[in-house]
């Protein structure tokens, strides 16, 4: 079961136009954000991401995401999109490696799934974090 905290977010983001919602698959809580905005180095203009929400949400922090499967950018693989592969909801999703910066960490009170969500799109635009490629 996802967090209520985590519902009241979802309705808040979708109020704002954003396509979101929340996904359950063998216990863990998702959230899917579709058709986020991919600029030219990427096969397709818009890709969708799956983020992990822990139990503990939102005393648990947020980090990384997962691509839908299949994509390709700049003709072949990102070199972030390295891990593990899942399956939600009959799609394979790929775990990214996008973390936050060193001392910029996600701080509850202050960051929240839309500021994450910002984050997991500065993939897509190499920035935003420590190890952009």
């Amino acid at each position: 079961m996802c967090p209520q905290r985590l519902a009241e977010e979802i309705a808040a983001l979708v109020k704002r136009g954003v396509s979101v919602e929340a996904v359950e698959a063998g216990g863990q809580c998702y959230v899917l954000q579709q058709d986020v905005t991919a600029p030219a180095l990427w096969e397709k203009s818009a890709c969708d991401i799956l983020v992990a929400i822990p139990a503990a949400y939102d005393a648990g922090a947020l980090d990384a995401f997962y691509l839908g499967l299949p994509y390709k950018f700049k003709g072949g693989t990102h070199p972030r999109v390295q891990g593990a592969i899942i399956t939600v909801n009959g799609r394979q999703w790929q775990l990214v490696s996008w973390h936050y910066p060193d001392g910029k960490e996600w701080v509850r009170g202050q960051d929240d799934l839309g500021s994450h969500l910002t984050h997991c799109m500065g993939f897509f635009l190499n920035r935003g974090a420590i190890n952009a490629y």
